[in-house]
C-alpha cells in the first residue's frame, strides 16, 4: 500500500491536535460553568442556616470546593457538628461528598442526590440529647426521601467519648414510597468480632396517617456465628407510634456446662481444677416472635419478645425508651435507698446453655413480676437467677 504523502500526514495530525485542543477547552468551560452553578458557598450556607434551626453548629477547616468528575458534587473537608453549649461533636468527619443531580444543578435548585461521608465519628450521647430536642412532627408521619442513598465508611461510634464500635461502614439505596429500600451496614467491636447487619422494606405512601413497611426483613451476623433472621410487617404513625409484628429464628454455637460442674458440687472438698471448660461446637435454633407495641397515651413504646428452643426460652415484656432513666436510677441508687420505679422489663428467661459472644452463660434463670421493687440488701426477693454467665 502506498505510503501517505507528507502533507496528508501533517494534515491528519493537525486535525487531531485541533480536535484535543476543543475538547479539553470544552471541559475547561464546562467546569467553569458547573463551579458557577454548584456555588459551594451557596450549599455551606443552607446547610449553616438549617443546622442553626435545631441548634447544631456547623465547623469547617477549609472551605468546601466543587467537583465535576465523575458526578457534579460539592466536596466538605475537616468537619464537624457540635450542639449549641457542648465541646463534643455530634458527628466529626475527614470530609464528605454532596452529589447533586443534574437536572436540579441545570435548574439552579439545590438539591442533594446522595451523601458519601468518610471516616465519620458519631457520638450517641450527643445524638440523643439532638433527636430529644427536635421539633416533634404533628400530623401524617413524612417519608424522608433518599434519591439514590447514603455511603458511609471507616467510621467510630462513640458515647460520651467511649468508643463502642469502630470501621463502622453503612449503605443505604434509594428510600421513595412503593420501591424497595435496603441498607446495610457492617462494625468491628471493641472485642474485635466483625458483626453485619441487613434490612429490607417496601416502604408505602402516607395514607389515613399512616405508612406501612411490607414486608420487612431484618438480618444480624456476628463472627462468634450468632444470626438473627426476622420477617413480618410493620405500621408507623409518625414518633413512637410504630408498630411491628416479626417473627424468625435466633442460630448461635451451644455452650457446654463446665466438666466436672456437677462433681464439683457434690464433692465440695475435690481440688479445683484449671483446666478450662470444654465447649461444644453444635449450633443451636430458636424461634423468635418479636412484637413491637407503639406509644399511647402514657404508655411508652413496648416491645414484647419470645424466644422458644431448646437451650433458652424468654417471654419478656420491654420498655427500650424507659432503660435510660433506669439506669440513672440505679447509678445514684444505694445499699439504703433502693431505686425507686418499677423495671423498664417483666417477664421470666432462662438459658441452659448460650454463647452469644458478648454473652456466655449457662444455668440463667431471670424472674421479673410487674410488682418487684428492688431488695436494699442482699435477700430472696420475687425475682432470682442463677447463672454462670461471663
Amino acid at each position: 500500500m502506498p505510503a501517505f504523502p507528507s502533507w496528508q500526514r501533517h494534515r491528519a495530525r493537525w486535525i487531531a491536535l485541533a480536535i484535543v485542543i476543543t475538547i479539553v477547552l470544552l471541559l475547561i468551560a464546562l467546569a467553569i460553568h458547573v463551579n458557577t452553578l454548584l456555588q459551594p458557598g451557596r450549599f455551606t450556607r443552607l446547610l449553616e442556616s438549617d443546622l442553626a434551626g435545631v441548634g447544631v453548629k456547623l465547623e469547617m477547616q477549609a472551605p468546601a470546593m466543587p467537583a465535576l468528575f465523575p458526578r457534579p458534587a460539592v466536596r466538605l473537608q475537616h468537619f464537624s457538628l457540635t450542639n449549641a453549649g457542648s465541646d463534643t461533636p455530634i458527628l466529626q468527619a475527614g470530609g464528605a461528598t454532596i452529589v447533586v443531580p443534574w437536572r436540579a444543578l441545570l435548574h439552579g435548585d439545590v438539591a442533594i442526590e446522595r451523601i458519601e461521608i468518610e471516616a465519620p465519628r458519631i457520638d450517641l450521647g450527643e445524638l440523643k440529647i439532638l433527636l430529644a430536642r427536635l421539633p416533634r412532627h404533628k400530623g401524617p408521619p413524612r417519608l424522608p426521601t433518599i434519591v439514590t442513598g447514603v455511603h458511609m465508611t471507616q467510621g467510630t461510634l462513640t458515647d460520651g467519648g467511649t468508643p463502642l464500635l469502630f470501621e463502622l461502614g453503612l449503605d443505604t439505596g434509594e428510600l421513595v414510597p412503593g420501591r424497595p429500600f435496603q441498607l446495610d451496614a457492617s462494625a468491628r467491636s471493641a472485642s474485635g468480632r466483625r458483626m453485619t447487619a441487613s434490612l429490607d422494606t417496601v416502604p408505602s405512601a402516607s395514607h389515613d396517617g399512616t405508612i406501612d413497611f411490607d414486608p420487612v426483613h431484618v438480618d444480624f451476623a456476628n463472627q462468634a456465628g450468632v444470626a438473627l433472621q426476622l420477617a413480618g410487617q410493620g405500621h408507623w404513625r409518625g414518633g413512637q407510634a410504630l408498630a411491628l409484628q416479626l417473627g424468625g429464628t435466633l442460630r448461635y454455637p451451644a455452650l457446654a456446662p463446665p466438666s466436672g460442674a456437677s462433681a464439683g458440687a457434690a464433692n465440695p472438698g475435690a481440688p479445683a481444677t484449671t483446666t478450662a471448660p470444654k465447649q461444644d461446637h453444635a449450633t443451636a435454633i430458636d424461634k423468635v416472635t418479636l412484637a413491637v407495641e407503639p406509644a399511647s397515651g402514657k404508655q411508652p413504646l413496648s416491645v414484647t419478645l419470645k424466644l422458644d428452643g431448646d437451650n433458652a426460652r424468654a417471654d419478656l415484656h420491654l420498655q427500650p425508651t424507659e432503660f435510660g432513666t433506669w439506669w440513672q436510677r440505679m447509678l445514684a441508687a444505694s445499699a439504703d435507698h433502693p431505686p425507686p420505679g418499677p423495671l423498664p422489663f417483666t417477664g421470666t428467661a432462662s438459658a441452659d446453655k448460650l454463647d452469644l459472644g458478648w454473652l456466655q452463660a449457662s444455668g440463667l434463670r431471670i424472674d421479673a413480676e410487674p410488682d418487684l421493687v428492688p431488695a436494699a440488701s442482699a435477700s430472696t426477693g420475687p425475682a432470682s437467677a442463677a447463672s454462670t454467665a461471663h
